[in-house]
């Protein structure tokens, strides 16, 4: 049914119960403009929805890199990277591993020989990071001892979250250290894209503004 048409049937039932107080012409014009800001109104709706679904999904993005990079500089900071412990060897040595998850992957670390272990200890308790521990006379370290003496286990622990923050300090350089150029590259590019878009999103926001105060103002 057209306004017209809609109008006529306004018309016919408003008479019917005695209102006289509007003429056929009046309800037109009233169903017509209704029905133009209608229109615009879901115009800009849809507009606001995409507007929305970009800045929702550059929000998630935003903070999943600060969640990222806040974890980061704990790990590193703090040295607190909960790493567990194993005896592996290699050919006829063997050394103390370590292993953690991070940012969704399983990672290893050597965090060294019982011999080299022991004198990571006895820096550690020199400079008060571990409490002193009492490993006998002989000052010898090794696998059954590890998994017998829990202080010495933690002591351990706390090497393997040391070297958890070496190794994410390694690899957080490797992504900053990109060749001269290719950084260049990509720079221009980044500063262009941005140029782009902020003329881009401009140029919208200021059609946006004139078509909404031509088409709301009296919404």
């Amino acid at each position: 049914m057209n306004n017209d048409d809609s109008a006529q049937d306004v018309f016919n039932h408003q008479s019917w119960v005695g209102n006289t107080s509007i003429s056929k012409e009046e309800i037109s014009l009233i169903l017509n403009e209704l029905s133009r800001k209608s229109l615009n109104l879901f115009k800009k709706r849809e507009l606001l929805v995409s507007q929305k679904t970009r800045v929702d999904s550059d929000l998630k993005t935003t903070e999943n890199e600060i969640k990222q990079i806040n974890e980061r500089l704990g790990y590193i900071t703090k040295n607190d990277k909960r790493v567990s412990v194993s005896l592996k060897k290699q050919k006829s040595k063997q050394y103390i591993k370590g292993r953690f998850w991070w940012e969704g992957k399983q990672r290893d670390v050597q965090i060294g020989s019982e011999k080299s272990v022991l004198s990571f200890i006895k820096v550690l308790e020199k400079n008060k990071v571990v409490n002193k521990l009492r490993l006998g006379k002989e000052h010898y370290l090794d696998w059954n001892t590890i998994q017998d003496n829990k202080h010495v286990l933690e002591a351990i622990q706390k090497i393997g979250g040391i070297k958890a923050a070496g190794y994410i300090l390694n690899k957080v350089k490797e992504s900053n250290s990109k060749p001269k150029k290719e950084t260049e590259k990509i720079n221009k590019q980044d500063s262009l894209s941005s140029v782009t878009s902020i003329k881009k999103e401009k140029k919208e926001l200021d059609w946006y503004e004139s078509w909404k105060n031509e088409n709301f103002i009296k919404v």
